[in-house]
């Protein structure tokens, strides 16, 4: 049938009969909801950064947030489950790495918000990262509005009653796999990962829901840096640079054990970022172990 197929991912058909029937028991993705706090050490990514950034221009300087979209990209690529959604009751492969984020214009309580997704191979470094960042985000701090936010307005104006009725069609719509392409590419929310970068905002990472609308099946909430206490190889408690992360998981998408092994690989890409200027590393090159030996 015409209608299993979508223009953003293919139908994974070779799943077990309990992978299946998940998304009749677990209808939405709110109630599939998993959180997945992390911890991270940074020390090693803040010494890399200082000695990267020696000498560059202020607005070519990589920043933690690029780490983190590469680190995530690459992490997409290398566990391909993790780039799966629920559509219609159906499992499917996303054909791409996309990664949504809000780009607010100007840091004040009355700054609008505005959505930016960036396409990814995976395959980048993090100053390929922060080319394709910058070149995304740049017109929208410049005033120019996306495609999410001309359709937001050119909705807006229109009566509660027509807009209940058009949220309800695009439900429907999506459902069946018939929602043009157009309007899914101009909704953010039709994505690999939406992720937030609350720590620069100086605050810890909040526990977030994932949308019903889109495909989103990974949020990622990145908080502030911050010493914590963590034991060290010699069993003293000493006081190293952390980053806290939630990483909000639609179970729906693959089991427990994948997303386990997923978060390791991405929190070694991100502690060593060395790692991420080599994009032939494998799985096993990065977590060598399985499971991870802790001290």
């Amino acid at each position: 049938m015409v209608l299993r197929h979508r223009p953003d991912g293919t139908l994974v058909s070779d799943l077990p009969p309990l992978r299946r029937i998940v998304p009749y028991l677990l209808r939405g993705r709110v109630e599939s909801t998993v959180y997945f706090p992390m911890r991270i050490e940074v020390d090693d990514l803040l010494a890399w950064l200082e000695q990267v950034n020696a000498g560059r221009p202020a607005d070519e300087r990589i920043t933690l947030f690029h780490v983190f979209l590469a680190a995530i990209s690459r992490t997409i690529r290398l566990r391909p489950e993790t780039n799966r959604f629920i559509a219609g009751r159906r499992t499917y492969q996303r054909d791409a790495i996309t990664i949504s984020f809000i780009v607010k214009r100007h840091l004040a309580d009355e700054g609008d918000e505005t959505e930016v997704r960036v396409r990814f191979t995976g395959h980048e470094t993090v100053d390929d990262v922060r080319r394709l960042v910058e070149a995304a985000v740049r017109p929208q701090r410049a005033g120019t509005r996306g495609a999410d936010d001309r359709l937001t307005a050119f909705f807006m104006s229109w009566p509660r009653p027509v807009l209940e009725g058009i949220s309800h069609l695009i439900r429907r719509l999506d459902y069946h796999n018939a929602l043009p392409t157009p309007l899914m590419g101009a909704i953010p929310l039709y994505t690999s990962a939406y992720v937030v970068n609350t720590g620069s905002l100086g605050i810890d990472p909040p526990f977030h829901h994932l949308y019903e609308y889109g495909t989103a099946s990974v949020f990622v909430a990145i908080g502030r840096v911050g010493k914590e206490p963590v034991v060290d190889p010699d069993g003293a408690v000493v006081a190293r640079s952390c980053v806290n992360l939630v990483c909000s998981l639609d179970e729906r998408a693959t089991d427990g054990f994948y997303f386990a092994r997923t978060a390791e690989v991405l929190r070694r890409l991100i502690s060593t970022p060395e790692l991420l200027a080599d994009p032939g590393l494998t799985v096993a090159d990065i977590v060598p172990t399985w499971p991870p030996q802790r001290r």
